[in-house]
Parts: C-alpha cells; sequence; structure tokens
C-alpha cells in the first residue's frame, strides 16, 4: 500500500471518472481512516472530493439508464422494428 499523500489522492480523486474506481478510492480512504493511518482532517478532506463526483457520476449514470436508445437514420433498421 502507498503511502498517503493528501495532495495526491486529491488529485487523483478529480482525475477519475469511472465511478466504481471513484468508490475504490473511496474504500481505500476509509479503510485509512478505520486503521487510524490518516486523521479526521485528512479523511473530511477526500470526502469533499469524492461524494460530489460520486453523487453526479452516479445520477449521469442513472439517466443515460433510463433513456430509451437512439434510432440511427438507417432504413434496415427501422423496417425490422416495425416489421
Amino acid at each position: 500500500m502507498e503511502p498517503f499523500d493528501l495532495i495526491e489522492f486529491q488529485q487523483l480523486a478529480r482525475q477519475i471518472c469511472c465511478p466504481k474506481k471513484l468508490f475504490e478510492l473511496w474504500e481505500d480512504v476509509c479503510r485509512r481512516y478505520e486503521r487510524h493511518e490518516i486523521g479526521l482532517y485528512e479523511y473530511e478532506e477526500m470526502k469533499e472530493v469524492i461524494w460530489p463526483t460520486l453523487t453526479a457520476l452516479s445520477t449521469l449514470r442513472k439517466i443515460v439508464d433510463s433513456t430509451e436508445p437512439v434510432e440511427s437514420g438507417h432504413k434496415d433498421n427501422r423496417r425490422r422494428k416495425l416489421g
């Protein structure tokens, strides 16, 4: 496990766009906090960086998942769907 550097971890959290990887980073921060490897300050600072992004990505994912697929303009695709 790499040593915890708050600035590096915050930069990493800002660069990650994959919800799964961001959540894995959050789990790492939580484990470090539970093991007393980082203090409350570092924990809260990471929470302020990670949670808004996770929330936004989660909302975006829900929107994408609930949106119907866009039909292509190809005539063959229309015939298969209609007939």
